[in-house]
């Protein structure tokens, strides 16, 4: 919840001041003006503290440039992604995306297009997935998609909207922008473990990554 921290700071804050005044009300039978103008002080104290609270915990699972999840949230969230998984029967996925040739597109055009490059990536798979799903950015110009589905035309169908518009996006910068994917499921019935999730998946990305290179050299040897 976005405003966690400061709803429960200004909770707790009118609880205790609303407490300390009934109990002068119910020792003296009246309460002192200054009293009821400690309320708004008080508030605007506790506001502050926990909009600090609010943000600490937003840094903390966000990444700063791309403001996707980051690793550490993905970790934490896993066990109820699994857990409600089980319960609905669902699968559980994992797609590892990663940019193809992103450090030549650092060494070319240089970084500031090379994180708009990720921004406008994480923007995409973003707009692509539900809402559900969680989108993190795994590490340098890798990104991981986490969620259940009932099948597996509903994640086809998440790789090729993504691609689409992926493609789309190399006509608006100018060069050529190209992801490579991996997928892996898990049935509600498997032992569900992240890193063996993801490293599956990691394994069909690098495979599917090889395989587009292969067919370029392909391409390039019959020309």
């Amino acid at each position: 919840m976005k405003y966690k921290g400061r709803i429960a700071t200004i909770s707790l804050t009118m609880t205790v001041h609303t407490a300390y005044i009934l109990y002068y009300f119910q020792r003296d039978g009246t309460v002192d003006w200054a009293d009821w103008l400690g309320y708004p002080l008080f508030i605007t104290v506790s506001y502050w503290a926990g909009k600090q609270y609010d943000r600490a915990v937003y840094y903390s699972e966000k990444d700063s440039m791309t403001n996707l999840y980051n690793r550490r949230f993905v970790i934490n969230a896993f066990d109820k992604i699994t857990s409600l998984a089980s319960r609905t029967n669902s699968h559980i996925f994992a797609l590892v995306i990663d940019c193809d040739n992103f450090k030549e597109i650092n060494d070319r055009y240089n970084h500031h297009v090379g994180d708009k490059v990720l921004s406008e990536i994480s923007h995409i798979l973003l707009t692509n997935t539900r809402k559900v799903d969680i989108v993190a950015r795994w590490g340098g110009d890798e990104f991981l998609v986490l969620g259940q589905y009932k099948d597996r035309a509903g994640i086809d169908a998440i790789i090729t909207r993504i691609t689409k518009q992926i493609s789309l996006l190399s006509d608006e910068l100018g060069f050529h922008v190209s992801l490579s994917i991996g997928s892996a499921i898990y049935s509600a019935t498997q032992h569900h473990d992240l890193s063996s999730l993801v490293k599956t998946a990691d394994e069909n990305m690098y495979k599917s990554k090889m395989d587009k290179k292969q067919a370029a050299l392909h391409k390039s040897d019959s020309n």
